[in-house]
């Protein structure tokens, strides 16, 4: 299916265009720009009604430590590295190995399908390792932050006759069976989103995620972020209500000549809400 491509203000859609079109029917490109922003809101009106986000920064945070023995944390996939200030001075010059820290829940195993989020982590782990130092700006972690960082195989391979820079954003793929606009892929460690497949090339914007862009030789894996289908199917139900509601009526209320007026439903629709429901976290405590 032929889409236009996605403005350069659209990334991390937990649906495809082609998808969305499929579900309501709708043929052509006349409509993409206006279906790619409507992507883009159900998708962030999802992460905020879950109160956490399903795609993956990589960046390094901040935490203050009131407790010694732990740090609670926001939804975390993996350490890069864990930094300590131990005199206090803003210099964060002592690395804890990972035998010195431990993230729970133990078993959380956010790469997998049925995986979640690591959201605390634990000094006290016997004689050898010592407490974090308490008080402000303590303790600095590089890391994947989110909810889970699944792959999947996208069935491609980087194909452009010598490989890829980092400033390439039009990347010549061996096939595209598994490869649409819309989806966040994985190159080596750099994350890109696809604004649009033509043919076997795709069009994508480099580094996304705070990822680094970088070169990519021939025959490169390119895999996709799989998010969790609740997730999927949450945002492709409220995007297309999103798309529809532009031609109900003002106040609330929508019909037909001859019938009762039908009250239009604000908020979140029950079928969402069930779908989130086991993924929503409180509103308290740290952030996203």
């Amino acid at each position: 299916m032929a889409t236009a491509t996605a403005p350069e203000s659209v990334s991390n859609t937990y649906v495809g265009i082609d998808d969305l079109n499929v579900r309501m029917g709708i043929t052509g490109t006349s409509n993409d720009g206006g279906l790619w922003m409507t992507l883009s809101s159900a998708s962030r009106a999802v992460d905020r009604y879950c109160n956490r986000h399903f795609f993956v920064l990589e960046e390094t945070r901040l935490f203050d430590i009131d407790d010694p023995a732990q740090v609670t944390i926001p939804d975390l996939v993996s350490v890069t590295e864990l930094l300590e200030d131990l005199d206090g001075d803003r210099v964060f010059e002592t690395t804890r190995s990972a035998s010195d820290y431990a993230l729970y829940p133990l078993n959380a195993s956010p790469g997998s399908e049925s995986g979640r989020p690591y959201g605390r982590i634990r000094s006290d782990l016997g004689n050898t390792a010592t407490e974090f130092a308490r008080g402000r700006s303590r303790v600095s972690i590089e890391g994947r932050w989110g909810y889970r960082f699944q792959l999947a195989d996208t069935g491609s391979t980087v194909n452009s006759g010598g490989g890829i820079s980092a400033s390439v954003t039009i990347v010549a793929v061996d096939a595209v069976t598994e490869l649409e606009a819309g989806m966040t892929i994985v190159i080596d460690d750099e994350q890109m989103f696809v604004r649009l497949v033509s043919g076997t090339n795709a069009t994508v914007k480099r580094g996304q995620n705070g990822s680094t862009a970088t070169t990519h030789v021939d025959t490169s894996v390119i895999s996709f972020v799989s998010f969790p289908s609740e997730v999927v199917e949450a945002t492709a139900l409220l995007a297309s209500r999103y798309w529809k509601s532009k031609d109900a009526t003002s106040g609330g209320f929508a019909g037909v000549s001859g019938f009762a007026p039908i009250r239009v439903r604000s908020g979140i629709d029950s079928e969402i809400e069930q779908l989130l429901a086991p993924l929503r976290k409180l509103p308290i405590g740290v952030g996203v």
